[in-house]
């Protein structure tokens, strides 16, 4: 009987727990859609901007795709946005005359470069707030869960686990 009402204990706390964390993210997630710069690319625009800023020699929409996670359809909607707004071109690929690759053009770089910036200063504040400690072992956290929801999630191409991705290059990721 004890070890019920521990249990209903537990589980009561977990929801409370679960409950914070969800309002946590919650706060946090508008940073991700929209790095406080006013009118720019959507979600998943900016993320397949984030990805090509990482691929100097350009990607094939496939490949893109799957680093994504999404459907080469979905990727070619958004690619489709993006060239038409000057961020992303299309070019023949030079090994393949019947594959396309996609880049980041000079104005889609130069955006690209601008939100991460500001993300990131958004970010250092958090960690001057945590300080380095708390804002390290943060990092851990967030990384092991986000493999745990990815890999949850049938996801595991979205995310490079915490052996993976190495704090000290933070360049070392898609």
């Amino acid at each position: 009987m004890d070890h019920v009402a521990d249990r209903e204990g537990s589980d009561d706390q977990t929801r409370h727990i679960a409950e914070r964390l969800f309002e946590a993210f919650r706060t946090i997630a508008p940073l991700s859609r929209s790095p406080g710069l006013g009118p720019g690319p959507r979600r998943g625009e900016f993320q397949l901007m984030h990805c090509l800023s990482h691929e100097p020699d350009g990607s094939r929409v496939g490949d893109l795709a799957a680093r994504l996670g999404v459907r080469p359809p979905t990727a070619s909607q958004l690619l489709d946005t993006l060239v038409e707004r000057g961020l992303v071109e299309r070019y023949a690929d030079t090994h393949d005359r019947r594959a396309i690759r996609v880049r980041l053009s000079p104005l889609g770089r130069a955006q690209t470069a601008q939100f991460r910036e500001h993300a990131l200063d958004e970010v250092e504040a958090v960690v001057e707030f945590l300080g380095q400690d708390d804002s390290r072992r943060l990092a851990e956290l967030l990384t092991k869960a986000s493999g745990f929801i990815a890999a949850r999630h049938g996801y595991p191409g979205k995310f490079r686990g915490p052996h993976d991705v190495s704090m000290e290059d933070p360049n070392n990721k898609c």
